[in-house]
């Protein structure tokens, strides 16, 4: 069970790390106005796609050493914290970071439904790759503070970069052959397990591909994963000791 007298300084220390983050607001700041652009420079319905697409690596940015500093810095020796109360800290910290970004994709997916009504290019489907896309995101933080409590600083964030940086070019590869992950992917349809599988594991590094809504199978993964990355962090949580 949560301490729920925690979540006040969960909240604090959360948005506080985020203002301090200078790459956190910098992903802030820049992927609204990149995804203006794009709808300005080519349509809505492009900028749509960016918007839906790229809305979960906000999360992943903002989850950049969720765990691994607080351990190592002493902070957790805080009276705060006394009784094992520090475990109940780090147990919220998921949940507080995917709020607080929550709350800021809510509010572009308000300004972006504003412009797309406005714009008569709105489109109601749109509601649910908001959703799957938020899916994603809390997937994200959750997998990133699960890496975080093994890798310091942005290390966690990085080694999923990299991790889909070898996806992206394997994918790369695989467009070039007659038949590929991105056929399949666009079809939602694959030929055998073997691909399934395949494509499960890219998912598992790469949630976004979930938010086009054609791929609704793979969204129970993310689900799963998120669920699992949860129970693997609760389960670490219960096991720290602080050094003395």
């Amino acid at each position: 069970m949560f301490d729920t007298a925690l979540f006040p300084i969960t909240w604090r220390v959360t948005r506080r790390r985020l203002l301090a983050s200078p790459l956190a607001i910098a992903a802030g700041l820049a992927f609204p106005a990149f995804v203006v652009w794009i709808g300005f420079n080519d349509s809505y319905e492009t900028a749509a796609k960016f918007f839906f697409f790229l809305l979960p690596h906000v999360f992943l940015i903002a989850a950049q050493d969720t765990v691994r500093t607080d351990i190592e810095s002493g902070a957790l020796e805080n009276v705060l914290f006394l009784g094992g109360r520090f475990r109940g800290f780090l147990r919220a910290k998921s949940y507080v970071l995917a709020a607080a970004v929550g709350i800021y994709a809510c509010g572009l997916f308000g300004l972006f439904t504003a412009w797309g009504l406005a714009a008569g290019a709105f489109r109601p489907y749109f509601v649910i790759r908001f959703a799957l896309g938020l899916l994603a995101g809390s997937y994200y933080i959750a997998l990133a503070g699960t890496l975080s409590y093994f890798l310091r600083a942005g290390s966690n964030v990085l080694a999923l970069l990299l991790a889909q940086s070898a996806a992206l070019i394997a994918l790369l590869f695989s467009a070039t052959s007659r038949t590929g992950f991105l056929d399949y992917a666009a079809s939602g349809r694959f030929p055998g397990l073997g691909p399934k599988l395949l494509f499960g594991g890219l998912v598992a590094i790469l949630p976004n591909v979930v938010v086009s809504g054609r791929l609704l199978v793979f969204a129970a993964e993310v689900l799963t994963g998120l669920a699992l990355s949860l129970f693997v962090q609760n389960r670490l949580a219960r096991a720290l000791e602080l050094g003395k």
